[in-house]
């Protein structure tokens, strides 16, 4: 009972955290404004008001678009349209990870990125963790409660997709004996030494007695060497 107390009333400190997501953003865009997709420089997403009445929400589209090769899309308000890339210029930053969500403020609701049963509360100490009861199993990322309706959970986070927002080595879902380097939007492919796999907190190559296996066993999203890109 104490436990439950203690939830309850950092509920009742809770405020909503929708900067801290990793989402498409249509808040104040008009039907058919693009914006950003904030995983990835090179895509975007269209907005559009499902009721057709002006009212929120604004939806974003539930596929980003792809700029046509050799653009990207610039998402500054005066521009919000691909453009051709400069190789000289910066133009792929300010990029997430939907995986990846920061408890930056105390008090604050973040969803969890692979149990919609779940969700987070942002403390001085750290994020704790809470299950939504079984009357109303899902947790809405958007207004920050749990339901009994499944088609309001975060479900953006794909493991077994490739989040290439910022430069550095990132695990390969789908070979532990390697990695991928990343400087967005450009993702390399490298295969450690023989009998070596690769440590996901060090994040280097090492010598280990012990088997890895891969996260994603299906070839959705792995990356052909031959072909130099995603399948």
């Amino acid at each position: 009972m104490q436990d439950v107390a203690i939830v309850s009333a950092l509920l009742l400190l809770a405020v909503r955290a929708s900067s801290q997501l990793c989402v498409p953003d249509c808040t104040g865009r008009k039907e058919g404004d693009l914006v950003k997709d904030p995983t990835n420089c090179l895509q975007y997403y269209v907005c559009s008001d499902p009721d057709g009445d002006g009212v929120l929400p604004i939806e974003p589209s539930v596929l980003p678009l792809q700029c046509e090769e050799g653009y990207f899309f610039n998402s500054a308000d005066s521009v919000r349209q691909c453009e051709k890339i400069n190789p000289s210029a910066d133009y792929c930053k300010g990029l997430c990870s939907p995986c990846v969500i920061q408890c930056e403020t105390p008090g604050t609701l973040i969803p969890s990125t692979l149990d919609c049963s779940k969700y987070e509360i942002c403390l001085e100490t750290g994020p704790q963790e809470v299950e939504c009861p079984t009357a109303t199993p899902y947790f809405n990322f958007e207004n920050y409660g749990c339901t009994d309706d499944p088609t309001v959970c975060y479900d953006l986070c794909d493991p077994c997709d490739v989040y290439c927002v910022t430069e550095g080595r990132i695990p390969n879902p789908h070979n532990c004996h390697g990695y991928l380097y990343c400087n967005p939007p450009d993702v390399a492919l490298f295969l450690c030494p023989e009998n070596e796999v690769f440590n996901t907190q060090s994040l280097i190559c090492e010598n280990t007695t012990d088997t890895c296996d891969n996260l994603c066993t299906d070839t959705t999203g792995a990356y052909d060497d031959s072909l130099g890109s995603f399948l």
